[in-house]
Order: structure tokens, then C-alpha cells, then sequence
């Protein structure tokens, strides 16, 4: 199997499967249409660059908002908020920062969520 950086037609073999078979299984990428890269390597590629719907760059205030209600009401349930490790990533190297420095991570209207 090959290793290393992706080349833009292992990309596009790789989308053009995706739009003809769908998400899911993907093991049998390789075995359906040659690709040299094993199934977690192109469920990655897919889900962190080249799905269409991929955002990219910094959380909006409303975003960030949204995580920290979640978190209020979840604690620490990353996968019953979103698919993929993002969310938790970004609670653990940016929100966890300011509980370390002593700041309030909830705002005074989400307090009574988070001490339930």
C-alpha cells in the first residue's frame, strides 16, 4: 500500500468513487477501483479535504457558542455532536486554555446547564 502525500488523480479517483458509490465501506475503495491506499487512509482524504461540504478556518462566535451549549449539556460526548474529531479538538486546545487560566468557559446564562 502507498504511503505519503496524495496526488490530485488518487483525489479524484477518489471523489469520483464516492459519487458513484456513496460514504461507507472503505475498505472496498481499494478493491474497486485500484487505488494503492488502505480504506482508513481515503475515509480520512475524504472527511478531512475533500468533502464538498468541508469547512475550513476558524469557528464564527456563533459556532463557538453552539460547542461550548453542547458541552454545557453533553460534558464530554464529542461523537453525539458532531462526526468527527474537530469539535473536540478544538475544545481541548482552545476552550480548555481559558478553564487553565482561570476564565469562565460558560457564559452566566449556560451556567445552570453545566452544574447539572
Amino acid at each position: 500500500l502507498k504511503k505519503g502525500p496524495w496526488t490530485p488523480s488518487e483525489d479524484a479517483i477518489l471523489v469520483g468513487y464516492v459519487h458513484k458509490h456513496g460514504e461507507g465501506n472503505w475498505n472496498n475503495v481499494q478493491k474497486n477501483c485500484g487505488l494503492s491506499r488502505c480504506g482508513k487512509s481515503c475515509r480520512l482524504r475524504w472527511a478531512n479535504h475533500l468533502r464538498p461540504n468541508l469547512k475550513k478556518g476558524a469557528f464564527t462566535p456563533e459556532e463557538e457558542r453552539t460547542i461550548i451549549e453542547l458541552h454545557a449539556k453533553l460534558g464530554n460526548k464529542w461523537a453525539r455532536m458532531a462526526t468527527d474529531n474537530e469539535i473536540k479538538n478544538y475544545w481541548n486546545t482552545r476552550i480548555k486554555r481559558r478553564m487553565r487560566a482561570g476564565l469562565p468557559v460558560y457564559p452566566p446564562d449556560l451556567q445552570d446547564l453545566c452544574s447539572n
